[in-house]
């Protein structure tokens, strides 16, 4: 294929640099070289335009692939921004979390004390709850409601969109995923921190995470890579919303295949982020967010292993299909035998698979401006060879 392009993440060599294996723990993943092959070798087979990115202790590589956006676009390179889609429902986790270790949210306080404007059913909804998608409201991002959230600015002119929401089942009963739930978180961070959503990111998270690149605008044109789908335009009189692409990246069944067709750009794609994702952040970036977790400069040990841990289950085993897990923000799960904590993303023109392996001190980033599962594809084939020098010399095209 034409417009290939392989990168160094330079210094992002030294993200992992301070974690060295700790004795009985699994020994660091091969190193650059292989798995820069490796990554080139599947993202060709796999016609992927994006960037994908693995860091381990002494170990950097990066293989970017694509154009920005329609045929004859400058290519993607090493650099280029990407809609994160549901990955940023992290950034909004740790935010909470934040405050939570400040004194100022209690986990199992109704968010109702914190949050106006909402159902008395709705602020009868804990945090703990809206965190681990078990508060059952639902999801404002629908084809209705994409004129309204194009216009909006703020976080609080986004919620009259989820203002008359009430919980579809008793909270805390089951797993539904919701992005009103993590509007609302949202607009908590606002409240109790006095700050607006996307500033209080920028000083508490991005900056001492060194995420330069991160932040809920797309940016300039120069440096974004545009979402390109192949799905129908959304329908102001359609139910349901855009797919979100919950397909944690555990072990599992592989995705359905993209849609086939003529691109187009995305509208869902170009909207500003919000709390329940869709900032925009380069893939080095998204290992500095991960390096900054693990090096506790954004919450404390506790804190992250709280987040981490299950919670509730995402969705059970069936067949082939391992249990999938979620914690409070972030999926989690073991995936051969190596605990992992993250999550993805997805929407037209936007597929994300973020995942650290923090035993390990390893984490794989895969951004693409397709749809889905186009990243989780390339994911799926390159995790099987991080921790498996014959399986990465597979991957890389070897015997």
């Amino acid at each position: 294929m034409k417009d290939l392009v392989l990168r160094s993440l330079g210094a992002g060599a030294a993200l992992f640099a301070m974690a060295a294996p700790m004795p009985g723990q699994a020994a660091p993943p091969p190193a650059g070289p292989a798995m820069e092959r490796c990554l080139a070798v599947q993202a060709e087979s796999l016609d992927v335009s994006g960037v994908a990115s693995v860091v381990g202790p002494g170990m950097a590589a990066t293989y970017a692939r694509g154009v920005t956006g329609a045929p004859g676009s400058p290519p993607i390179g090493a650099q280029s921004r990407f809609n994160l889609g549901s990955a940023g429902k992290m950034f909004t986790a740790v935010a909470v979390a934040q405050l939570i270790e400040a004194g100022k949210v209690g986990l199992d306080d109704p968010v109702g004390r914190y949050v106006t404007g909402l159902t008395p059913q709705a602020a009868a909804v804990t945090v703990r709850q809206l965190l681990t998608h078990s508060g059952g409201l639902g999801d404002f991002f629908t084809p209705q409601n994409l004129p309204a959230i194009a216009r909006a600015r703020t976080v609080a002119e986004l919620m009259p969109l989820v203002a008359s929401d009430r919980p579809a089942f008793t909270p805390g009963a089951r797993f539904e995923y919701s992005n009103s739930g993590f509007l609302i978180l949202g607009r908590l961070v606002e409240r109790v921190s006095g700050q607006d959503y996307g500033r209080y990111l920028s000083d508490h998270v991005f900056a001492p995470a060194g995420m330069t690149a991160t932040g809920l605008e797309p940016g300039p044109a120069a440096t974004r890579a545009v979402g390109m789908t192949a799905m129908p335009p959304p329908s102001p009189g359609a139910a349901a919303g855009p797919p979100q692409m919950m397909r944690l990246p555990g072990p599992g069944q592989p995705p359905a295949p993209p849609p086939a067709g003529p691109l187009r750009p995305s509208i869902e794609a170009s909207l500003r982020g919000n709390p329940a994702g869709g900032a925009y952040g380069t893939a080095a970036d998204m290992q500095r967010f991960f390096a900054a977790l693990l090096a506790g400069r954004l919450v404390s040990a506790p804190m992250l292993q709280k987040l981490t841990t299950t919670q509730i289950v995402a969705m059970p085993a069936h067949g082939p299909m391992a249990e999938l897990d979620y914690g409070l923000g972030f999926g989690v799960g073991v995936s051969g035998g190596h605990r992992w904590f993250g999550h993805n993303g997805g929407a037209p023109g936007v597929t994300v698979e973020a995942t650290a392996y923090p035993d390990d001190r390893v984490a794989m980033v895969v951004m693409a401006n397709r749809d889905p599962p186009s990243a989780s594809l390339l994911f799926r084939q390159v995790r099987g060879a991080l921790f498996d020098p014959a399986g990465l010399r597979k991957c890389a095209g070897g015997d």
